[in-house]
């Protein structure tokens, strides 16, 4: 390869070799995408024989949601295992807050540092080779980048154990990639026209033209996707995602010929995820109220008589997408994490959600009417999907925040559940931090409907302490717990201390001694995770947080330290609003 382009005249011979070599490398690029998930089934099946081989137990995957980890793998020795294990969460540590991991960070530079040797091989000194090399890779990446894009029932999902949510990073990221890729494509096409005189006359063509468009679109999907974007207005984005990213499609298709089997293998891909969203989405009746003192809507879904919705498999902390028949607001745009167990037992899909704007605030009109109100339900989905068995680690640890507490109180009912059969589970702990006792009724209800009295190893941390919501909790609790005492724990493993504080809470506040479970006061995450963790060196933990995503944080600052000392981990953290 020369160290300097240019502009080289190419006779017919040499016109066509330029594209035999310009398609090779664009079907090797599309081809050499799979390697990523074969070479991850490839690892995963070392790592389960060399388990088997040596003996030891197994120790399932780690999450973290949205992005995956991958430590505590099957088959690593003794002596390795804490040096996987720091590696792994150090990895799984983001680069800068809200960018992504290290882990994906790497992944997506190896692969881009991959596709620009593709992009560079054979070119030679010939500009014009190089600048239509950029274009042909980058476009053979676009399958790939739909696929990505899958909610669920993607082989890619299937090879990987990963769920949308956790895939979803490196579809960003693949996008990115792909933007940078065409933008030095149309940037070095439009010098070439500049300094050989041809801007005027190819301006107005239609390839150029349509060229010009598509990086036009592939820039401002690119721009509203920031997380900036979408914090501002999520709306707007998906609207703008979902649009641009079929527009670009056609206008790909007409602006060279030689991107058209890219091009309708996108298509293809988009048109089955399409059809798989429409499969998996299903009309019901859901009846709507509001939960009192609290801003928490309760949304009932019966699937009794619904054989599309009652024939589904249901995991505890999956979520749905709820829409309605018309549009625009039959797009479904915000998750909902189902609050109870099991659905089909139960015979309802049950949602706990906090009233806040776009679909919440139509769901907050729909409540004052008395009738069902009709609704498109989609799912379920969630990285709950691809969870090991947590009834086989020797610790579970879960922290909730506000209405997050619908992902974990599922698992936790269902370990309870477990351990009412007899059968082996973890020494639990809950945790749960909610602003006043109203916000926390819906779950206290479930947990003493199901064991007669709150669990042993349940606490519940009010951060308010003003006279209102100390009353309520107090009344609440005297009339809630009263025929329901529980016994303290002897052990004093789980017994939080009386000054411990509340992550978001009102700075000085006391926390009040713990009695039935529940305390006024800001929770302490230090002494919660190292009560957890001095239990035993051997134990294998598993953390589940959902929460703000400074709660998230925290409780993962605080494990870290364990894992620092060579501690088995599985980790899992959803973030929502309060």
């Amino acid at each position: 390869m020369g160290l300097v382009y240019h502009f080289v005249s190419l006779d017919e011979e040499q016109n066509l070799r330029r594209r035999r070599l310009l398609d090779g490398y664009g079907q090797f690029a599309q081809l050499s995408v799979l390697l990523l998930p074969l070479l991850f089934q490839l690892f995963w099946g070392i790592h389960l024989l060399t388990g088997r081989l040596l003996s030891f137990r197994r120790v399932p995957k780690e999450h973290q949601s949205p992005v995956v980890s991958k430590f505590g793998k099957e088959g690593l020795s003794r002596g390795t295992k804490p040096v996987w294990s720091r590696l792994q969460w150090m990895l799984d540590d983001e680069v800068v807050k809200g960018w992504g991991t290290r882990r994906e960070w790497i992944v997506a530079g190896v692969w881009a540092m991959w596709l620009l040797a593709l992009v560079v091989k054979d070119t030679g000194d010939d500009y014009l080779h190089l600048t239509k090399s950029f274009g042909i890779v980058a476009a053979s990446q676009l399958p790939m980048h739909y696929l990505l894009a899958a909610k669920s029932r993607s082989p890619i999902q299937y090879l990987t154990r990963m769920s949308h949510e956790e895939l979803n990073p490196y579809h960003r990221l693949l996008g990115r990639i792909i933007i940078t890729f065409l933008s030095i494509h149309a940037t070095m096409y439009l010098n070439f026209y500049v300094q050989s005189n041809l801007l005027l006359k190819r301006i107005r063509d239609w390839d150029v033209i349509l060229g010009l468009t598509a990086i036009s679109i592939l820039l401002l999907i690119g721009t509203t996707a920031l997380a900036k974007v979408r914090n501002w207005s999520y709306r707007l984005f998906f609207y703008l995602h979902v649009i641009l990213s079929v527009t670009l499609l056609p206008i790909l298709y007409f602006h060279v010929s030689h991107l058209r089997a890219y091009i309708l293998e996108s298509a293809f891909i988009y048109i089955i995820l399409i059809l798989q969203r429409n499969y998996d989405q299903a009309a019901a009746q859901a009846t709507i109220t509001l939960l009192p003192s609290t801003n928490l809507l309760s949304i009932s879904i019966p699937i009794i008589k619904n054989r599309s919705l009652i024939y589904r498999t249901y995991t505890p902390g999956q979520h749905i997408y709820l829409g309605f028949p018309s549009l625009p607001q039959k797009l479904r745009i915000n998750p909902f994490t189902i609050a109870n167990t099991k659905p089909v037992k139960e015979q309802k899909i049950q949602i706990i959600a906090r009233a806040l704007s776009g679909t919440t605030a139509i769901l907050t009109d729909l409540a004052t009417k008395p009738q069902p109100i009709p609704l498109i339900v989609e799912g379920p989905y969630g990285a709950a999907t691809w969870f090991p068995n947590l009834a086989a680690y020797d610790q579970v640890l879960f922290v909730a925040g506000g209405v997050g507490a619908t992902f974990t109180v599922p698992l936790y009912r269902d370990l309870l559940l477990t351990a009412a059969r007899g059968e082996q589970t973890p020494a639990l702990r809950f945790v749960w931090s909610v602003q006043k006792y109203a916000d926390a009724q819906w779950g206290i209800d479930q947990l003493q409907a199901q064991c007669e009295g709150l669990p042993k190893g349940f606490q519940l941390h009010i951060t308010r302490t003003d006279d209102e919501s100390t009353q309520l909790f107090e009344t609440s609790r005297d009339i809630r717990l009263g025929q329901s005492k529980l016994e303290p724990d002897e052990s004093g493993d789980f017994e939080l201390q009386e000054n411990s504080h509340l992550l978001g809470g009102a700075s000085g506040e006391s926390a009040a001694s713990i009695r039935d479970g529940v305390a006024v006061g800001r929770l302490d995450l230090h002494e919660i995770v190292d009560q957890v963790f001095q239990h035993d060196s051997k134990d294998r933990v598993a953390v589940l947080v959902c929460g703000p995503s400074g709660m998230g944080s925290a409780v993962r600052k605080e494990v870290g330290r364990w894992v620092g000392k060579g501690r088995d981990v599985f980790w899992h953290s959803e973030e929502f609003g309060w």
